[in-house]
């Protein structure tokens, strides 16, 4: 009876010592839903093809053969989170919507202002909230507001928002002072070749470029802020709710905030993840 009883003993113990070591259920992956919604084609690929202007330093530019900038920066975390790699493709300002929609990329990041316009043609994850300012010759002192500016030569970039906004002005100048819009691919280089006296662009963009070029200043006010959002075709739902699962991950950890803080923006967090947020 002792020996049956010590064999008991030891069943017990084994048993005791088997259920010490069963493994601990994974972790649930908060992000395997939003990757299962990435479209087949781009899972295959491995990558998410970005299209970009690659121009518009902080946000998107070359350096030294480098891609740079918040932008490139928040579009590889947004890869990372969704398992796959990442490849900016330069494309002209004008190109990126018909890319986007036509598949030529996956997806758009270029300092892209969200709009009820643009947004019949493609949807909007929006991530980050600039608004925009007057950028004038060194030696131009009379310039404060939009309305000083008629009179002027002022540069805006084809197919933008400034043109638009310009516009606006321009017809509310009066006869003797027209403001003359000059429509050009580069609106800063526009103002350098004395094509123009001014130009306008995103708070962000317009602080890099006069701190690095005495000859430049930025003016007044930032005027109508507004959501900067990642392009997406709209027939690719499933590719838009990944990105933003991947975008809400990011605000969650603080990825998001520390590029912020890096690319010294953090006066543009925006963090609704906003679909079609702008108006």
């Amino acid at each position: 009876m002792r020996k049956l009883a010590s064999l008991t003993g030891l069943a017990v113990v084994l048993a005791l010592a088997g259920c010490g070591t069963t493994a601990a259920p994974a972790a649930e992956d908060p992000l395997a839903a939003a990757r299962a919604l990435v479209p087949e084609d781009i899972r295959a690929a491995g990558k998410l093809t970005v299209g970009s202007d690659l121009m518009f330093e902080p946000m998107e530019y070359v350096e030294g053969g480098e891609k740079k900038g918040f932008d490139v920066d928040l579009a590889a975390a947004v890869a990372d989170r969704l398992g796959l790699g990442l490849e900016f493709v330069q494309t002209a300002w004008e190109d990126l919507r018909p890319q986007v929609i036509s598949g030529g990329v996956d997806m758009v990041m270029a300092s892209m202002t969200d709009t009820a316009k643009r947004q019949e043609e493609v949807d909007f994850v929006d991530y980050l909230n600039v608004g925009s300012s007057i950028v004038v010759r060194a030696d131009l002192a009379a310039v404060t507001t939009l309305a000083d500016l008629c009179g002027y030569r002022v540069a805006v970039q084809a197919e933008s928002i400034y043109e638009e906004l310009a516009g606006g002005q321009a017809e509310r100048c009066p006869a003797g002072r027209r403001m003359r819009l000059v429509v050009v691919p580069d609106s800063e280089a526009a103002v350098h070749a004395g094509k123009a006296d001014a130009y306008l662009h995103d708070y962000p963009i317009a602080v890099v470029a006069a701190n690095k070029d005495p000859q430049l200043k930025v003016v007044g006010e930032q005027i109508e802020a507004a959501p900067y959002g990642i392009a997406v075709a709209k027939e690719r739902a499933g590719l838009r709710t990944a990105v933003q699962s991947a975008l809400f991950a990011l605000f969650r950890d603080g990825t998001y905030d520390e590029l912020l803080k890096k690319w010294n923006i953090t006066e543009g967090g925006l963090k609704t993840g906003a679909i079609n947020g702008g108006a």
